[in-house]
């Protein structure tokens, strides 16, 4: 401890970790999108100078792959994901772990273009469960529940197939809503130089809009409903798209969560019918 002048002692900061580090660059997409999230900027949040992160993670793009582990092992503390299909059977545990994705989606939707787009360590990994140690408990927990191999890696592909689809819809739908400085195609600030260096120009890895313009993105932080939105991407002439104007309020209405689990249902009769078959 030091003296703060006052009298008292000014409090120890925690130790830089790797642990500090990618929380407080999940923190920072959360707050500013993708692109905010430089080493330069990281660092600065953590009060300290960029270089002394590369004492504990390589570069930007390990940084990022971080980033999905930690979202994507949100599962493990979620206590609405069954941990096998021992005590619920192959059907409730895949609809646990299904909802249990799409909330950290939604818990974090200007992250979520991480976990749907960086690079996989091996081509057979797909995201959102892209975590090594969550895809290994899936299928043992598959062939545990007697699937045999061929009907394990059609749940494997099916069922992620299925996710990033539809939460990608949710979570850019999201981001539209509420957009912010690092999403689209913008960089704030740049990185420490030699390591990662970031042109402002460049378009944000993983951005979900990355030609969104700044008016467009303005118009669509003013929107006051979700209709206002189907214009704001542009002009959407009405004699070309009557159809699209005729049903412009459905075609921006929310209706995710319903439309999921009635999607989620089919998946899971279509592997019923599968282990049937």
């Amino acid at each position: 401890m030091t003296d703060n002048g006052t009298g008292g002692s000014a409090p120890r900061r925690s130790p830089l970790s790797p642990e500090r580090i990618i929380s407080e660059t999940l923190a920072l997409i959360d707050e500013q999108g993708i692109a905010a999230a430089s080493m330069r900027t990281v660092a600065d949040r953590l009060g300290v100078r960029a270089m002394s992160l590369y004492r504990h993670i390589d570069n930007r793009e390990d940084l990022f792959d971080a980033v999905v582990e930690r979202i994507v092992n949100e599962l493990s503390e979620d206590p609405d994901v069954p941990a096998s299909a021992e005590s619920v059977g192959w059907r409730d545990y895949l609809r646990g772990l299904a909802w249990g994705v799409r909330r950290y989606a939604r818990a974090h939707p200007h992250a979520f273009p991480l976990v749907a787009t960086r690079p996989p360590h091996a081509p057979w990994v797909n995201p959102p469960l892209r975590s090594l140690r969550w895809i290994e408990a899936m299928l043992e927990t598959l062939r545990a529940a007697d699937f045999t191999d061929d009907q394990v890696l059609f749940t494997y592909r099916t069922f992620n197939s299925f996710l990033l689809g539809y939460l990608l819809l949710e979570t850019s739908s999201m981001v539209l809503a509420d957009p912010k400085p690092g999403d689209g195609s913008f960089q704030t600030g740049d990185d420490s130089g030699e390591h990662d260096p970031v042109d402002p120009a460049d378009p944000v890895p993983g951005g979900v809009s990355p030609t969104r313009r700044s008016e467009v993105r303005e118009a669509a932080a003013e929107a006051d409903t979700a209709t206002d939105l189907v214009d704001v991407t542009g002009d959407v002439p009405e004699s070309e798209y009557p159809q699209i104007h005729r049903l412009r309020r459905g075609l921006t209405e929310d209706r995710f969560e319903e439309e999921f689990g009635a999607g989620l249902e089919v998946l899971l009769d279509r592997i019923a019918a599968e282990l049937a078959g």
